[in-house]
């Protein structure tokens, strides 16, 4: 993850999704609860990968990414 950190959204855009990059998913393909603070209007999430390649899942707010699951398990959307 904090290879990251040096790269703009651009750059993370064009990267491999199992790589630096990261993988768009869709609201309605997400299998867990999403917490009432996330606005309904919110039509994906994106998932990054860290250690062994467990997704980390949360949403972008301008320059910030929220994290909102660590998918160690691979329970929060289809693989």
């Amino acid at each position: 993850m904090f290879r990251r950190k040096h790269l703009s959204w651009r750059e993370i855009q064009e990267e491999n999704r199992h790589g630096l990059g990261c993988e768009k998913i869709a609201r309605n393909s997400i299998k867990v609860a999403i917490p009432k603070e996330i606005p309904e209007d919110t039509e994906y999430f994106l998932a990054f990968r860290y250690k062994a390649k467990h997704p980390v899942v949360g949403i972008r707010r301008q320059n910030i990414f929220y994290v909102l699951w660590f998918d160690h398990n691979f329970k929060v959307y289809p693989h």
